[in-house]
């Protein structure tokens, strides 16, 4: 079982409900979470989860022949 995939799309995946939560909070008492900060959360889970999810994808061996 693919566990360091598997683990960087959960982690991607709990920045990013952490950067939700920080933000539905920061709209009842603005000015608690700093613009960097959530750049970095959602620039930080996305490119977590793409990385986990491009290391699950096969790689194909060869470029695939369209021509029939």
């Amino acid at each position: 079982m693919p566990v360091i995939p598997i683990a960087m799309i959960t982690t991607g995946l709990l920045g990013n409900l952490l950067l939700v939560v920080l933000l539905l909070g920061d709209a009842t008492a603005p000015g608690r979470v700093p613009l960097v900060v959530a750049a970095v959360l959602a620039i930080g889970g996305g490119a977590l989860m793409l990385g986990g999810l491009r290391l699950l994808e096969p790689r194909r061996p060869a470029p695939l022949d369209h021509r029939s």
